[in-house]
Order: structure tokens, then sequence, then C-alpha cells
């Protein structure tokens, strides 16, 4: 179960801040999928007291960033495959129509895409799956952003996305950063050409290439195992 109340004071202005910060250092990779998240370090860590750094726990545990396993403490989010397919059967609509927005974004605007594309394309000459996956969902923010449409941003936001390529940089075959980078540059072309519908098709591609590749591979890495039997064939169903 989650950290228990304390009826010790918090720093709710540290807190805050403590918050922003493990948000952040979480979704950028510093802490990876099955990391645990050990109250004591953090608090020397970030000079929080202990009461603050179980309230930031506690948020992170209700941002579904963070989970309780039982006698180990709190651990970064080690997603399921069901947990994917949930995640990418709503994010694939959600980004497709980002894309499809951010065609529609000022030219100022749409400029940053290309920076991150071509930082990008130097993650995947070093053949630097991390920093590719880093850079991959900042590209995908930055996409959202320019649309202007926080309603999107924050339901976008809320699906935790950078923890799917984080937790997969490791499993055979799950990433193809050489591979995802060309779909971004179909994405980024579509939205510089001002064409909206080929960008809402090329994220889709994107995407769909990106789930694909991760189940088939986290299949392989569980093979035997009846839910992922299961999950494989509720995809299928959903790609007819």
């Amino acid at each position: 179960m989650p950290p228990a109340p304390t009826a010790e004071p918090i720093d709710e202005s540290r807190a805050a801040r403590l918050y922003t910060s493990l948000k952040d250092a979480i979704t950028r990779g510093a802490y990876l999928p099955g990391a645990h998240l050990v109250e004591a370090e953090l608090a020397m860590k970030y000079s929080a007291s202990r009461p603050t750094v179980r309230e930031v726990l506690r948020r992170l545990l209700a941002d579904d960033l963070v989970e309780h396993v039982a006698h180990r403490g709190v651990r970064v989010r080690r997603l399921t495959l069901p947990d994917i397919v949930e995640i990418y059967t709503v994010r694939d609509p959600l980004e497709a129509l980002a894309a499809r927005l951010a065609a529609d974004a000022a030219k100022q605007a749409q400029r940053g895409l290309t920076a991150l594309h071509r930082e990008a394309e130097g993650a995947v000459r070093a053949r630097d799956p991390v920093r590719f996956v880093r850079l991959n969902s900042a590209l995908h923010r930055a996409i959202a952003e320019i649309t202007g449409n926080r309603a999107l941003l924050a339901v976008l936001s809320r699906l935790n996305a950078p923890l799917i390529g984080l937790q997969f940089v490791s499993v055979d075959g799950a990433l193809d950063i050489a591979s995802a980078h060309r779909d971004h540059q179909a994405v980024i072309d579509a939205i510089l050409a001002r064409d909206a519908a080929a960008a809402e098709a090329a994220m889709r591609r994107h995407l769909q290439h990106t789930r694909d590749r991760i189940v088939r591979a986290t299949a392989t890495h569980e093979a035997g195992n009846g839910t992922t039997t299961a999950t494989l064939t509720s995809v299928r169903r959903r790609r007819r």
C-alpha cells in the first residue's frame, strides 16, 4: 500500500519543487522503470524532510508514474503488456490529432521541431537509444505544445508515454531508433508543408510501427505467458 499519511509538518513549497524535479527526472530517464525510490536517499539528495518526500511519492503514485511494491517500497512504474496496449489505444488518435493541429500552427512555432529532429539524428548516428528516447519524448511533446490546445497536452501528458521507450531500451527488438527517426521525418515534413491530413496519417503509421515492434519484442521476451497471448490477440483484433 502507499506510504502512510504522517502528522509531521510538510514543506508545501519544497514538496511542489521536489514533485516537479522528480517527475521530470523520471520522464527523462534519470530514474528508469523499475528503479526504487528510497525515501531516505531522496530526502538526503534533495535536502527535504522525509514527510515532504512521502507526500511527493503519494503525488507520483496518483500520477501512475510510480508504483508501490509490497515489502519493497516505491519504484518507477513498470508497464505490463496490457498497459502498453491500453496506452497506445488512447494515444494513437490523440497524437494523430496533435499532428493534424500542428500542421495549422504558426511557422515560427513549427521551426523547433526541425532542431529536435536534427539532435535526434546525432543519437541515431551514435547508436544511443537512451538519448534518442529522451529526444523522442521531447519531439512528441513539442508537437502537442505547438497546437496550443492545453486540454490535448494535459491528456497526453497523463498517459506517461515516455515510460514506454525508457522501459524497453534494453529489450532486444523493441526499439528501432533509425526507423523511428525516419517516421519522425515524415511527420515533420507534413507539418512543415501544412498538410494536416498527411501529418495525421504519418503519425498514425509511426505509432503503429512503434507499438507493434514493442508488442512483438515483449511477447518474445515473455514467451509462454498466457496474458501475453491474450493481449496479442486483442492487438490484432483492434488493427482489423
